[in-house]
């Protein structure tokens, strides 16, 4: 099927323009497409919520008409995310306190986990989930740093292969070098290590730990 589209894209007759909407990036000739100026791409920057429009669609989907200042926090911790507001905004229905419930609102609420869980992580390879999971515990992420941590190689690879899908890694530059986990991701991947697998959190605490010592600038979430 991506052989005959790229088929397709390498042949469009003229006046034809052909849209893919796509969790991942297809198999396609991006790069090429993109240096000769024929691609143009939305991704999850452009399609953040201002506070603004988080704060139209809580009022939309939740009848709550929060303080501007509790609209911010919460754009500001979803990160724009709209499912992530769409599940605030659920959880928001019946508040009595809606200001309380924003400030304390994670990736720990079980619409959240649940979410993530279900559409994020349990579709994922047995070892992309273990990398996932085992790497949760850093607040910066670089290639070097997780095979020390992890205590396993090819993590290079590995985080590059997690961008191009779309899981929730924030890239800190332009050259590959370091990410991070969208906050929202990062609270329950920590909370499903921790269930699942409390002394290999000690593991991954000591080798970090090392690496610490050995002058690594690095920053770890305590479990």
């Amino acid at each position: 099927m991506h052989e005959s589209l790229e088929f397709l894209v390498e042949h469009l007759p003229p006046g034809l323009h052909l849209v893919l909407a796509s969790r991942a990036d297809p198999p396609l000739p991006l790069a090429r497409l993109r240096a000769a100026g024929q691609l143009a791409e939305l991704r999850a920057a452009d399609l953040r919520f201002t506070a603004d429009e988080a704060a139209a669609l809580l009022r939309e989907s939740a009848g709550a008409d929060l303080p501007a200042t509790a609209v911010a926090a919460l754009a500001a911790r979803t990160e724009g995310w709209a499912a992530g507001l769409q599940l605030a905004a659920l959880s928001l229905g019946g508040q009595a306190d809606p200001a309380g419930f924003v400030a304390a609102f994670s990736g720990s609420h079980r619409y959240v986990l649940d979410y993530l869980a279900e559409e994020v992580l349990e579709r994922q390879s047995e070892q992309v989930r273990t990398f996932l999971l085992e790497t949760s515990l850093l607040e910066r992420l670089s290639g070097g740093l997780c095979d020390a941590v992890t205590g396993r190689g090819g993590s290079q690879a590995m985080l590059e292969q997690v961008e191009r899908a779309n899981l929730f890694l924030m890239p800190l530059d332009e050259v590959r070098g370091w990410w991070r986990y969208h906050h929202l991701f990062a609270d329950p991947l920590r909370a499903r290590l921790q269930a699942e697998q409390p002394g290999r959190v000690a593991a991954l605490h000591r080798n970090a730990a090392a690496q610490d010592r050995a002058g690594s600038v690095i920053e770890i979430r305590t479990l």
